[in-house]
């Protein structure tokens, strides 16, 4: 995974919150990083490497 890719996938996990008027509940979040991870190949190593997160879930989660 390139940074390049990274920050497009950043930007978009970080703009979920928009599309949720009361917020997004812990059980989304980490549904929703669950499947962001899925898709995305690479993702998670990208972030634990290169974000320092031992867990790309939560981190995920926080992103958002």
């Amino acid at each position: 995974m390139s940074q390049s890719q990274f920050l497009k996938i950043l930007k978009m996990v970080q703009s979920l919150h928009t599309d949720f008027e009361e917020g997004i509940s812990d059980e989304q979040a980490y549904d929703m990083a669950l499947f962001i991870l899925d898709d995305n190949k690479g993702l998670k190593e990208y972030i634990n490497e290169n974000c320092g997160a031992s867990d790309a879930v939560g981190w995920l989660m926080c992103e958002m």
